[in-house]
């Protein structure tokens, strides 16, 4: 099926795109008219090209066919109007597989010349990198853009702590679209066999949820769905946010790929760069550069610029040789009192704590859907419940590069498991308290005895920020993200140790003016236009709420948006997700997630789709319904738990 534009408008052409196992994927070829034979880019994504995905990339591939880049989107199998089974949660090696027999299948096509570049976002990033480590002949390529290769350590289950809200969230939503129809239906009905054989396959199979709970710890399951980043030798653009929950995962990339690369860290959350309410970027045209540079071949290729361009927060834009840059040097601070120190204390200290579960409250939240919500607060409220460390002004200005790590002498309750958080923030003269950096590390349980004093190190995330003369460092140390993290059974109470013997530390990669490597960096911002894609109707929710009554705390997010698709479709989207958990009982947190989602097909049909979902951390009830044309076709409930014992608590 081939939409006919006017002269000069770009194309969307439908297309069957052949597997070797006789999948039948279905892609969407978006090609400016008239333009010959030349390179194209591929992305493989899960989110339903005729839709979703389709109406979030509109305008940037529009803005790539200007710079002469043909588009092919590709649904993922089982996904959208693709044929096929969804793999298990994010199996990346078997999703490159894929990905690099597509780049291949491409490249014989009469539109192409036989060069190939991959790109994508999130999960589409993940499928590029992935398709790269296959090594794909045609593939020259790629561009990969708040991505992971690991998915346990960067999603899952950070610093081995499982994450909580945004992870259940993502789950629900994806559950949602996979019980939705194909949005493009083509005259022969096929759109509707496809969509029959992928909900048998759906109610026969098991929600991505019960799945992960099933494997909380990095087993197996989990290590196979790794990606050898160190595989990569296709040349890579690698470009991450500092408030993306994949921003460790950007520059550890960085550092594995052997291939000419170039890496862009802004201060962004899970957002579109170039529509982020913070530094807006023009990474479409950083692509294009980089596509110019890598896959032209006449004339020249463009110098793509210096190999590291970086935003260090409270200053602005810098440009590097390498990541961290030049001139960093690890300086130490000491805790001690409530104090951070330069110097080791010459005499033994020791701060006990009793944990609070609503410290993170202030950090914001990872919104995987890119509302544009979430973004870390002024963090004295989360200081004031954790235990902290606050160091004498700066006398001189210094950045921050890299990824401090603090290790902590802890005296911690047997047998209960802790999760660890660190974070380390700037204290401006004024007071306020600006999050730099945080990180987390899971401390299973022990069983018998008495608290035991252990040395535990707490790498945090990757960070660039400026802090000015005058300004303080401060270490912040909890038991608790929420609602980032779940929380454990119970608030545990732990102990300190600070001065001779104890190693207790907190290093930083730091550099002063004098010894900077990197220079500043002057970006061009994105063209000032509308990008509201398909959409015609958004509203995003983010809220937290108090009950005082039943003395909780609740965190929720969500949006309704309204998408008029170019296929005569109109969808309709309602989704609301919610952590909520009582402070008194820990142990009794849970992830409420609600998706509704209405479609009045281009034929006439009317579809709504409804999940439910209630998650603990170790069990999850999902309930799932499918009305066609007012007759339930779909009533489905799953429910998982886990066989007993506490959470974390090693096996003998």
């Amino acid at each position: 099926m081939t939409t006919h534009p006017a002269p000069g408008e770009p194309a969307h052409q439908a297309l069957r795109i052949p597997l070797a196992d006789g999948t039948v994927l279905s892609g969407d070829l978006y090609r400016p008219a008239g333009l010959p034979p030349g390179p194209v880019l591929v992305s493989y994504y899960p989110y339903r090209k005729d839709d979703i995905i389709g109406s979030l990339f509109e305008h940037t591939r529009a803005a790539l066919g200007q710079r002469g880049y043909p588009t092919l989107f590709v649904d993922m199998a089982g996904t959208g109007a693709s044929q096929g089974s969804y793999g298990e949660s994010f199996d990346l090696p078997r999703e490159g597989r894929d990905c690099a027999e597509i780049i291949e299948w491409a490249a014989r096509q009469d539109w192409c010349d036989g060069t190939v570049g991959a790109w994508g976002v999130s999960y589409g990033g993940m499928t590029a990198l992935a398709a790269a480590s296959h090594r794909p002949p045609h593939l020259r390529a790629v561009t990969a853009v708040y991505a992971t290769t690991d998915m346990y350590a960067d999603t899952i289950a950070p610093g081995g702590c499982p994450a909580m809200l945004g992870r259940y969230a993502w789950a629900a939503h994806m559950m949602a679209l996979g019980l939705c129809p194909p949005t493009l239906q083509d005259p022969g009905g096929g759109w509707r066999h496809t969509w029959h054989q992928r909900l048998q396959r759906l109610t026969a199979g098991e929600p991505h949820a019960l799945t992960w709970q099933a494997h909380p710890e990095r087993d197996g399951y989990w290590q196979a769905r790794v990606v050898d980043a160190a595989a990569i030798e296709t040349p890579a653009l690698l470009i991450g946010g500092w408030a993306d929950a994949y921003a460790d995962a950007m520059t550890r990339v960085f550092g594995q790929v052997s291939a000419p690369k170039k890496l862009i860290m802004g201060p962004w959350m899970h957002v579109l760069p170039h529509l982020s309410d913070v530094q807006p970027f023009d990474w479409v045209s950083a692509m294009a550069d980089w596509w110019d540079t890598h896959l032209r071949q006449a004339p020249a290729p463009p110098d793509p610029g210096p190999p590291v361009l970086f935003f260090a927060r409270a200053g602005g834009w810098r440009a590097a040789q390498h990541w961290p840059p030049g001139g960093i040097a690890t300086r130490l601070l000491f805790p001690a009192g409530h104090r951070l120190e330069e110097e080791p204390p010459p005499a033994p200290g020791r701060r006990d704590y009793h944990s609070d579960p609503l410290v993170g409250l202030a950090a914001g939240i990872w919104d995987p859907f890119g509302t544009g919500n979430g973004w870390p607060e002024e963090q004295s409220s989360d200081d004031a419940r954790s235990l902290t460390f606050t160091s004498d002004p700066l006398p001189e200005p210094v950045l921050l590069a890299g990824s401090p790590e603090a290790d902590l002498r802890l005296a911690l309750p047997p047998g209960e498991e802790v999760h660890l958080v660190a974070r380390v923030c700037m204290v401006s003269p004024d007071g306020r308290s600006t999050l730099i950096t945080s990180g987390r590390r899971r401390v299973p349980g022990t069983s018998g005895g008495d608290a035991a004093s252990r040395l535990i190190t707490i790498p945090l995330g990757a960070a660039a920020f400026e802090l000015p003369a005058g300004s303080r460092i401060r270490l912040g140390v909890a038991c608790a993200d929420f609602p980032d993290i779940w929380p454990t059974q119970a608030s545990p109470a732990l102990a300190l140790s600070t001065g001779p013997g104890s190693d207790t530390v907190l290093r930083l990669p730091v550099s002063r003016a004098a010894d900077r490597a990197d220079t500043p960096a002057d970006p061009t911002p994105p063209p000032a236009e509308p990008d509201t894609g398909w959409v015609t109707d958004s509203q995003p929710l983010y809220q937290l709420i108090q009950d005082k009554a039943a003395g909780e705390t609740a965190v929720m997010f969500g949006a309704s948006s309204r998408l008029r698709l170019p296929s005569g479709a109109d969808m309709r989207l309602a989704e609301t997700f919610t952590a909520r958990m009582h402070p008194g009982r820990p142990d009794g947190a849970i992830v409420l997630a609600c998706v509704d989602v209405s479609l009045r097909m281009a034929a006439g049909e009317r579809v709504q789709v409804s999940v439910r979902s209630t998650s603990h951390r170790q069990s999850t009830a999902v309930e799932a319904s499918v009305v066609l044309d007012g007759v339930t076709v779909v009533r489905q409930q799953w429910a998982g738990c886990p066989p007993p014992g506490r959470p974390g608590q090693e096996n003998p």
